[in-house]
């Protein structure tokens, strides 16, 4: 496997925070990643290439087409990573996060490493949680003092997961928040906005930004709706499963 980083401007890190949200289970990573970096100015500074991304050539409106790549921004006193897809595989994974990692480590400091993810739940309020673990107990404290929720075990896959342990290699604190993700949602290869909005009012407290996410209460109320007639029309041939207005557990 070959994995390159080209850089698109010169920095320096400056004891600033990456932040890293990929696609996984009910794009919750992503969707709250990209939604923070939507409301920040901010500068793509380099390109991740890699070989255990899929070979896949995305053209757009225009034809003009590109590779599937990883995007590092700064902005707003961060780091940003992101990208549409993972690599497809374990070794391509931990790859991807050791070339980050030393990329941005051989240009200063970290002064630590946030990433998003989703943790799945048969059922699930409204009220969604945002649960954190990491390889600090410092980090932990300060997410668990803003309103998140330790995880106490489990498995995170992934490059949401696998940068955090990686991120101790290189002597930097970091934890990864997942937002508690209705099961459902994730089956019908859903967005669980709900979910990403968890994450995403967990990050802006620690970062100390100043976002609104209401807007993702909208998309959210859409999204579950859709689920819960698709779940309606499953279940109405047999009889059993019939819901109530207004009485849904989601």
């Amino acid at each position: 496997m070959v994995t390159v980083i080209k850089p698109l401007r010169d920095f320096e890190v400056s004891d600033e925070p990456l932040l890293v949200g990929l696609p996984g289970m009910g794009r919750v990573g992503f969707t709250s990643l990209n939604y923070i970096l939507s409301r920040v100015k901010h500068k793509i500074v380099a390109e991740l290439y890699s070989t255990s991304f899929p070979s896949h050539l995305i053209v757009g409106e225009s034809g003009v087409s590109e590779l599937l790549v990883g995007k590092l921004y700064r902005g707003d006193g961060l780091f940003f990573f992101t990208a549409e897809t993972q690599p497809q595989n374990p070794e391509g994974q931990n790859e991807v996060c050791y070339e980050l990692l030393n990329y941005l480590t051989n240009k200063g400091k970290i002064s630590s490493v946030i990433s998003t993810a989703a943790y799945v739940m048969p059922q699930v309020s409204e009220k969604r949680r945002a649960f954190v673990a990491g390889n600090s107990e410092d980090i932990l404290k300060k997410l668990v003092a803003l309103g998140g929720t330790p995880l106490k075990e489990g498995i995170i896959m992934g490059i949401n997961g696998a940068v955090v342990g990686w991120s101790k290699y290189f002597g930097i604190k970091a934890a990864v928040v997942l937002g508690e993700t209705w099961s459902a949602i994730v089956e019908f290869n859903e967005t669980d906005y709900r979910a990403a909005k968890a994450v995403i009012d967990l990050l802006t407290k620690y970062f100390g930004l100043d976002i609104d996410s209401s807007p993702l209460n909208t998309l959210a109320n859409s999204t579950e709706r859709k689920i819960l007639e698709a779940l309606e029309k499953l279940a109405t041939p047999t009889g059993k499963g019939k819901r109530e207005p207004g009485k849904e557990v989601l």
